[in-house]
């Protein structure tokens, strides 16, 4: 039995597809951790100096997504766990703040979590490297099991 899993969402129907991996081990697991990232409102600007990285702003728009974010992400990761909790599962619902990647990896050390499961959005090539990848830097550098879902639109 895996004592904690860290289920991680990011609010699209594609991380979601997870869910259903999640709700079909529950026998197999212990407590079932929903997690959303809300990124940081700040923007990186360049300062124009050589060999200088700049520094970030918080803009006002990025700052009220930000808020609004912060106080829809409770009741969204609610609405997830309650299937999960009609199947019998003991889900705890968490909000984190900051990098996605960073936050989950840092959030998976600190609670002795035994699993990460986390869902890719498929991407690949010019889009992967433009975008980058919660989800494989996840993989990369967790240090603990990964489950790793591709959701089936992209699947061929």
């Amino acid at each position: 039995m895996l004592e904690k899993v860290l289920v991680c969402l990011d609010g699209s129907a594609l991380s979601e597809e997870i869910l259903p991996y999640i709700s079909g081990e529950s026998r197999h697991l212990g407590k079932v951790i929903l997690v959303k990232v809300v990124s940081s409102p700040e923007v990186n600007v360049p300062l124009g100096v050589p060999g200088e990285t700049g520094g970030a702003v918080p803009t006002r728009g990025r700052l009220e997504r930000f808020q609004k974010e912060l106080e829809e992400t409770p009741a969204y990761l609610e609405e997830k766990a309650q299937p999960l909790r009609e199947k019998g599962l003991d889900v705890e619902c968490v909000v984190l703040q900051g990098v996605p990647s960073e936050a989950i990896i840092d959030y998976a050390g600190d609670n002795a979590v035994g699993l990460i499961a986390i869902a890719t959005h498929g991407h690949s090539g010019f889009r992967q490297m433009a975008l980058g990848s919660t989800a494989e830097f996840v993989l990369k550098h967790a240090g603990r099991p990964v489950l790793l879902v591709t959701p089936q639109k992209h699947r061929k």
